[in-house]
């Protein structure tokens, strides 16, 4: 892809305390840049502050009233260096005066005498880039909007979604009663079980809108004893499936700062799909470990099929299922797992083989 050319009309400051030399750099870019010349750097931050930037400034680094790198230094308190680029004209040649005048915020330096074709070139060269930045900056822009336009559109749907979702809950439960004993009573019970998948799509999805990749998943912390909130997860759980063997041991105390509704999320996951890929005569084994002083360890494993090693590595992408997957989603689960425990400062591993296989989460208490 060809460098976008830069234009004719381009604004070029140069502050020279030298009228002559300030006129030999006006002629060395007048042919390419509308060049406007200050003799000092006072007059010229006046006119900075009074107006728009130029695209380019040029400073001279021994000036009387204020010196380049000082100008430099006072212009990047406003201005960045790819909004306005900084050409620094020295005659010095010491590589401690060059390493200052970029470290006060300089884009480019050139020594004198310059040669006007070196001139136009670095001034050419810095120009491309501030522009090529600005476009960088209005496609970030128009991305975050389209992206407060998906979030929000989500945010409706899902709200939009569940209101039908609850009263398909509520006729099912109505349904049932009334069929209670009846062939077709498996038929509502079928219905509850669609609309608990739907449920739980919408879920994953609205927390996939939540995540940004600055600040990744919102947590809400608070006191949390994650021994209880394992129990009551896991009794939810056993209730929706009698017929399998959940075993729980807890060592230590489990006491920690941490989002205790997203830890149930955690652990309704990590349950559920242990029971989904587990062997159904095996047990589903889950442990919490809370006697290291500074992290608890939570470890739930399952025998069953080993996951493969080439999977391993795209386990925790989103929107990737399994073979077989039958619990619903979209394939988040894991992916929002990981966000939740990464946004706890924890992690997540997990190890997979003919015996078992072990999801591990590990979280700092503080």
């Amino acid at each position: 892809m060809s460098e976008p050319p830069v234009s004719a009309a381009s604004v070029v400051w140069v502050v020279d305390d030298s009228r002559l030399q300030g006129e030999v750099c006006r002629d060395a870019l007048a042919t390419a840049y509308d060049v406007k010349v200050f003799e000092g750097g006072s007059a010229m931050l006046e006119a900075l502050a009074l107006g728009e930037p130029p695209q380019l400034l040029i400073l001279d680094w021994h000036m009387p009233d204020m010196s380049g790198v000082e100008v430099c230094r006072f212009v990047r308190k406003t201005l960045d260096s790819a909004r306005l680029p900084i050409l620094i004209l020295t005659a010095t040649r010491t590589s401690e005066s060059l390493l200052e005048a970029l470290a006060a915020g300089a884009n480019d330096f050139v020594r004198k005498p310059f040669l006007s074709p070196e001139l136009n070139a670095r001034a050419a060269a810095l120009m491309r880039s501030a522009s090529l930045h600005s476009k960088l900056l209005a496609v970030e822009q128009q991305l975050r909007v389209e992206a407060d336009f998906r979030e929000r559109f989500m945010g409706m749907l899902a709200h939009d979604l569940r209101q039908p979702l609850n009263a398909i809950f509520m006729a099912n439960i109505a349904l049932s009663a009334a069929l209670d004993g009846s062939g077709l009573a498996a038929t509502a019970q079928l219905q509850s079980r669609a609309a608990e998948r739907m449920k739980r799509m919408i879920a994953e999805l609205l927390d996939f809108t939540r995540i940004r990749p600055e600040t990744g998943m919102p947590i809400q912390r608070a006191v949390t004893d994650l021994a209880a909130t394992v129990r009551s997860v896991l009794a939810e759980v056993q209730a929706a499936h009698v017929e399998r063997v959940l075993d729980l041991e807890v060592r230590g105390t489990c006491v920690g700062d941490w989002d205790p509704d997203r830890l149930a999320q955690i652990c309704s996951n990590l349950f559920g799909n242990a029971l989904e890929h587990g062997q159904a005569g095996a047990p589903v084994t889950v442990l919490l470990d809370g006697s290291h002083a500074e992290l608890v360890e939570l470890s739930v494993s399952n025998v069953g099929k080993p996951i493969l090693p080439e999977a391993l590595p795209q386990l925790f992408l989103p929107f990737r299922r399994s073979r077989g997957h039958t619990r619903g989603g979209v394939g988040l689960g894991l992916y929002i797992v990981e966000q939740i425990v990464n946004g706890h400062g924890g992690s997540i591993t997990v190890h997979s083989d003919e015996h078992a296989t072990r999801f591990v989460v590990r979280l700092p208490r503080r």
